[in-house]
């Protein structure tokens, strides 16, 4: 049986409008407040109107931006959970709405597959080849705290090299030296970041003069494996472990993220540990997490939210001028000391 064809006399009698302030409507003209325009278009999306009468696509699109994080990437929502609200805020003051879309396989969202949205922001890690075929949609890209070397994109991320410099040089300025990396340096571009801006620390202060020489100290006191499973699955044994499997115990552990060093640490109490007089640790992102555990988590704070706003403030720039030259916005961080070292 063929369904029935939706109107625009069926929107306005479902809205209680009159057809002419359905059609101002998606035709994107005056006359209609913006509040009654957002519900005919939302209206029309729902009834399949739009999918019926694909010259209105445009005008939905307008009012609407994607929104992708991985999958895996959900349960860290202390931190993207900021920056998505960042995303929110600023988008709802400029008049969008957001379609939230996990993915774990290189699917495309139906949202941007049949472009009922005018840009897309990815949050968090996304491998080039997928990056490609998104951008092959003709839609404005964006990404936040993850950066691509193969295709060129707009990004906004922390600056997690220096911070991580920084937070390795306050242990060392403290007299610790026997000072270990814990974490997947694999785990996204930040984490990676992470680990070359405490390296780099190391072999300054400790004159470690060739790059074999400084790794080789680094991996005496560390454990480079893939320790984030662990956090996803609360599995303190297999953090215990990891953390067993370490050649020489470091008198201070850098995690990669605040939800590790947390986990990390309780994992550790629960074996007999004292922190900060039997090993120290420190994180990174400043979670709010970070403030309440024992002993509070020495960190870097990272600005989620402002990262999400600002993420969004160029996304709408560069739809509304989409040439120009690709911009990366770096965020700047800093240390918070608390009592974990």
């Amino acid at each position: 049986m063929r369904r029935k064809r939706v109107t625009m006399k069926d929107i306005a009698e479902k809205l209680g409008l009159s057809i002419n302030a359905v059609s101002l409507a998606l035709n994107d003209r005056a006359g209609v407040g913006e509040e009654t325009r957002k519900s005919i278009l939302d209206t029309a999306e729902q009834m399949g109107y739009l999918d019926q009468s694909p010259q209105y696509i445009q005008t939905y699109s307008n009012k609407n931006i994607c929104i992708m994080l991985k999958h895996r990437f959900f349960r860290d929502f202390r931190f993207y959970g900021r920056i998505l609200l960042g995303i929110e805020e600023e988008a709802k003051k400029s008049g969008y709405d957001v379609f939230m879309n996990s993915f774990e396989k290189e699917e495309i969202p139906a949202c941007v597959e049949s472009r009922k949205v005018s840009g897309i922001v990815v949050v968090g890690k996304i491998e080039d080849s997928f990056l490609t075929r998104l951008k092959e949609y003709g839609i404005p890209v964006m990404l936040v705290d993850h950066v691509s070397l193969e295709e060129p994109t707009d990004c906004v991320t922390s600056d997690s090299r220096l911070g991580a410099y920084k937070i390795t040089s306050y242990m060392l300025s403290k007299g610790i030296t026997r000072i270990g990396y814990f974490g997947d340096i694999e785990y996204t571009p930040s984490t990676l970041d992470r680990f070359l801006g405490y390296k780099e620390a190391m072999q300054d202060y400790l004159h470690l003069g060739t790059f074999k020489e400084s790794m080789a100290y680094v991996d005496r006191f560390s454990a480079l494996g893939n320790v984030e499973d662990y956090v996803i699955n609360q599995d303190a044994e297999g953090m215990y472990e990891a953390f067993e499997k370490i050649e020489e115990k470091p008198d201070a552990l850098f995690c990669s993220n605040d939800e590790l060093a947390v986990f990390l640490m309780k994992t550790l109490q629960g074996k007999g540990y004292t922190i900060p007089e039997d090993i120290g640790i420190v994180g990174f992102d400043d979670i709010e997490l970070s403030s309440i555990v024992s002993p509070a988590l020495t960190t870097v704070h990272v600005p989620k939210k402002l990262m999400g706003q600002k993420a969004m403030q160029r996304l709408l720039h560069r739809i509304s001028h989409p040439g120009g030259d690709i911009e990366k916005v770096v965020m700047g961080v800093e240390v918070v000391e608390r009592e974990s070292v």
